[in-house]
């Protein structure tokens, strides 16, 4: 594997798009009360709440954007300025994994850790170089995150990477299926080189 293969990150946008379901409903219910109240400003009242709930879904859902980069001998994950290096020694596997299972998967690691600050640092590095929201936290005590794993999109598939010393690391490539090919790949030459510098 000589040559560099680059995968861009996606965005789902999948806060925005459960308000805009949300914000119907707001909008219907603040009409009609202050049309039975007769009282308008619960009307613009519930206009403001709309556009405080779109601003706060869109800030969840602008995670900085980046890319990965597969050559001979690295993984390079980048976002905003952050870059890490993933060398083929540290790497285990990679698979497919859906938001709900991501999200479930690395709560339980951390929930069994008696330290809550070594708890909290693993989740946040855990979707470091993961630009989807993965619903980790929730302002509207988890309702907003059952609507969005009920969205048609929410099974789109993000990259679960695993590396020695039982690190996990979660990717959001465009191209998920062919990041973990690739990946795949990669571990084959691993092996190859290894046997072969035994043989010699």
């Amino acid at each position: 594997m000589n040559r560099v293969k680059r995968f861009r990150t996606k965005r789902l946008w999948y806060n925005t798009k459960a308000w805009a379901y949300v914000s119907v409903a707001v909008v219907l219910g603040s009409l009609v009360l202050a049309a039975v109240l007769r009282v308008l400003p619960i009307a613009f009242i519930g206009a403001g709440l709309v556009v405080l709930g779109f601003v706060l879904a869109i800030q969840r859902d602008r995670r900085s954007t980046g890319a990965y980069l597969v050559d001979s001998a690295t993984l390079v994950l980048t976002t905003g300025a952050i870059t890490r290096r993933v060398q083929r020694s540290e790497f285990v596997d990679a698979s497919l994994v859906d938001r709900a299972a991501a999200r479930d998967y690395i709560r339980q690691i951390a929930e069994a850790m008696a330290d809550r600050s070594r708890a909290r640092d693993l989740e946040r590095e855990f979707v470091r170089f993961c630009s989807v929201d993965i619903g980790l936290s929730s302002f509207t005590f988890g309702l907003g995150r059952r609507l969005i794993d009920q969205l048609p999109n929410s099974k789109d598939d993000l990259v679960l990477l695993r590396l020695t010393g039982q690190r996990q690391l979660l990717l959001s490539p465009v191209y998920n299926q062919d990041l973990v090919d690739t990946l795949s790949c990669w571990a084959h030459y691993t092996e190859v080189d290894t046997g072969t510098a035994r043989t010699a």
